[in-house]
């Protein structure tokens, strides 16, 4: 090689490295000059990792300030790793562990952990390691001074509810923060994936509101994990305090009062009061129920009772698989089965029986009724083969004789209210001269005036119930059609749509929808034909059917409208619903929203058109149901004979058609088979049931439906589905008793409701309880 090219080689390695160099020099220029903030907060984002520490939630207080639901202080004593060995990280906990076993201390680990937790050297190792998560102040003190190196004594809050079990459904649990709740509940908002947060009740309607802002701690850990230095602390911060509209007094004596109903109609023992003790009609499946009371004026809930209830301090930390399992349904077949964690108060909705009449009323006084007119009780009313009748005619074929609108209420006579629900005198045939037509709609237009069918507006979940209606009655027959059809495919349809699910689902629905086409028996057994998919000498059963069990049954008729007048039928409504209800009444037609938390002013009233007419009615019926307490005759006159204050009330015993289910439809088969087919054997009934679920596994998704079936194709059709159930109980009825004091002027509302209660007596001890102790705080006159 040249002298030359050996210059130029080497000049050519020189500019390469100074091109490199000046890279390297403009690329270090901007790292430390121009980008340096940026990669100085990476770094020091890579060297530091955030720890928490809990911050207290918000109170939940009564309307006078009594806490209901607040944060209790805990010592937690942890071992920091800041700029310690392990050694001596070990001598620490050890020294620790001695202190918690001789104060019988809960005890998180043990040395064995420790030792592994400190040998980590992923993301785990710079957290402080948890000794126990809460010990006594004393023992707290005693560790403190021993001055340990890495020992820490913190500080934490665990949720504490002072009374127990008191307004458990109100205040609501807290659980651990699932992942789904994350979405709505996020770190921005200051939640981790090991929060605690409200799982029901107003713990959940206000969890933000109630959510404290954690304390906040940034150490800088070094390559290996170790901690280094605490670089930043922030303070935590308390959540908001909730007011509530409870009243703790008038709770404590609600939730006492419906516990001693319950418990005393189970054993078909006393109620005791300093009002006079009451004996109880026995109910051995009273185990549920509820009592509301609203502030007249205000709507503001006053207390609010579910039973049965739990204790919320046992979600406090964590719970238990055993306690939890112990608040669930203990009969998950039964709707009605008893379940602490639901609240009957909001969620249950059942037919009012009786207290719905005085709706019933107020509408027939809008058209013209005259209070003050006697109708004569008949008895019962015959239509299509049923019989309508009035308790006193069913349980002893006697009547009420002649009675006016206060009588009629205070009897509860269903004779009564047939009458001004038709406009008519039925047992003389005579028309009541309304000035305006009396119909189901303008029973219904009053039953949604009062709030009855529509939200509340209480912070807390609710049930919206139901308001019977034609259209709902002709939805229902219609699902009833559909499902029947489904079950008896095999004994109506050939098999080729019985094997093909999508073709049978077409055939069914358009069955169905010939129910409002006013069909006559010849048109459905010729349209019937047209589809050729009929089992041969099946087609007139099957068109009789949909004609006269179903098709026919779709129209409202007037045995509906008596059903509606006296809430019977397809009327369901919660127990707040009614208190909301009776403080309407009471408030002269204006209807408040519900409100159990005490800042009302972005609350609305509602009234309907008022006039001097609509008030002069409402009076009218609130001086009725002072009857039920005070007339001669009135059903709760003998209970409220020796109360200081004048009550209108109104009471209810509303059925509940059916039978309870068993836990184990296979179990109750197997012991009552003999009974209900003595013809089959269990074998048998097994063995068609298993062909059910392999056949129609979409439709008999269960083996309770697949074995109730399968007794019914192997009786071919003679045993039904009552017959299969003849041997289980049948549900007891509803007792109500909905109730305004004082009547001259109301200012509380009270509805109460016991699941199976059986007889609206049953009840009224509660709303008289609740009314007394009220009245006793308030100072009325006696």
């Amino acid at each position: 090689m040249t002298v030359r090219g050996r210059h130029s080689k080497h000049r050519i390695i020189v500019g390469f490295l100074a091109v490199m160099g000046s890279i390297l020099l403009v690329r270090l220029f901007l790292l430390t000059v121009v980008e340096h903030d940026r990669w100085d907060d990476y770094a020091d984002d890579v060297s530091s990792r955030a720890v928490y520490e809990t911050a207290p939630r918000g109170d939940i207080l009564d309307r006078n300030g009594k806490k209901l639901a607040t944060s209790k202080a805990v010592y937690s004593i942890n071992l920091s790793r800041v700029n310690l060995s392990e050694e001596d990280a070990l001598a620490a906990s050890a020294e620790v562990f001695k202190v918690l076993k001789a104060n019988d201390e809960d005890i998180e680990t043990t040395q064995e952990e420790v030792s592994k937790t400190l040998e980590k050297k992923d993301y785990q190792a710079y957290l402080p390691v948890t000794l126990s998560r809460q010990v006594s102040r004393e023992s707290a003190m005693e560790i403190m001074g021993k001055q340990l190196p890495g020992i820490q004594v913190a500080v934490n809050y665990i949720r504490e509810y002072p009374y127990g079990s008191l307004a458990s459904h109100v205040l609501g649990y807290l659980g651990q923060i699932s992942e789904k709740e994350m979405k709505s509940f996020t770190k921005e908002d200051g939640y981790r994936k090991d929060s605690r947060i409200g799982k029901s009740g107003i713990e959940r309607a206000f969890e933000k509101e109630l959510h404290g802002q954690d304390s906040v701690s940034r150490v800088q850990i070094d390559a290996g994990g170790r901690v280094t230095k605490l670089l930043s602390k922030s303070k935590a911060k308390k959540g908001k305090t909730i007011r509530l509209t409870l009243d703790w007094p008038l709770q404590k004596t609600a939730e006492a009062a419906l516990q001693q109903a319950l418990e005393q109609a189970a054993a078909g023992g006393v109620f005791h009061s300093e009002y006079g003790d009451h004996s109880m009609t026995y109910a051995k499946n009273a185990a549920s129920g509820a009592a509301v009371a609203l502030d007249v004026k205000t709507g503001q809930i006053l207390a609010m009772a579910s039973a049965p209830d739990f204790d919320p301090n046992d979600f406090a930390v964590s719970i238990s698989r055993e306690k939890w399992e112990s608040l669930q349904r203990k009969n998950l077949r039964d709707p009605m089965s008893p379940a602490p964690l639901y609240n009957v108060a909001t969620m249950s909705a059942v037919q009012p029986g009786s207290t719905f009449k005085p709706i019933t009323a107020l509408a027939a006084l809008s058209c013209g009724l005259d209070e003050n007119r006697y109708l004569y009780d008949g008895g019962h009313v015959e239509l299509g083969g049923k019989s309508y009748g009035c308790i006193l005619w069913n349980r002893s074929r006697k009547t009420h004789g002649y009675v006016d609108l206060r009588k009629a209420l205070a009897v509860s006579c269903n004779y009564y209210f047939y009458d001004i629900a038709s406009g008519e005198d039925l047992a003389s045939g005579t028309s009541l001269g309304y000035e305006q037509k009396m119909d189901n709609e303008r029973i219904l237009s009053y039953a949604k005036r009062m709030g009855l069918g529509l939200k509340t507006g209480i912070e807390l979940p609710e049930s919206k119930g139901i308001l019977p209606s034609e259209k709902r009655k002709e939805k229902q027959l219609q699902q009833n059609l559909k499902q029947y059809l489904l079950e008896e495919r095999e004994t109506f349809f050939k098999e080729e749509f019985c094997r093909n699910d999508a073709k049978l689902d077409d055939l069914v629905e358009k069955i169905v929808n010939w129910s409002d086409k006013g069909l006559t028996l010849e048109e459905i057994i010729g349209k019937l034909k047209k589809e050729n998919a009929i089992v041969k000498d099946q087609t007139d059963r099957l068109a009789s059917v949909c004609k006269y069990d179903y098709f026919d049954q779709m129209r409202w008729t007037q045995g509906d409208t008596f059903n509606l007048s006296i809430g019977q039928g397809d009327h369901a409504y919660t127990t707040l619903q009614m208190a909301e209800y009776m403080a309407t009444l009471g408030n002269g037609g204006i209807r408040n929203s519900v409100s159990l938390t005490a800042d009302v002013s972005s609350k609305r009233s509602r009234q309907f058109s008022r006039s001097q007419k609509t008030n002069e009615h409402i009076q009218c019926i609130i001086r009725a149901m002072t009857g039920v307490t005070e007339g001669e005759d009135g059903s709760l006159r003998g209970l409220f004979e020796s109360f200081p204050y004048t009550v209108a009330a109104k009471t209810g015993t509303a059925q509940r058609t059916g039978f309870i289910s068993t836990e184990e439809e296979s179990s109750y088969l197997k012991r009552n088979l003999h009974l209900i087919a003595p013809d089959l054997t269990y074998a048998q009934v097994q063995a068609e049931s298993q062909r059910l679920q392999e056949k129609y596994p979409d439709f008999y998704t269960s083996e309770t439906t697949a074995l109730r079936r399968a007794v019914i194709n192997l009786s071919k059709n003679n045993i039904t589905y009552d017959a299969i159930d003849a041997y289980k109980e049948k549900y007891d009825s509803f007792a109500w008793t909905v109730a305004l004091a004082p009547a001259d002027d109301p200012q509380i509302a009270v509805a109460v409701m016991l699941v199976q209660g059986k007889t609206s007596s049953n009840a009224a001890p509660i709303a008289r309880e609740i009314i007394g102790k009220y009245g006793e705080d308030k100072g009325w006159e006696k």
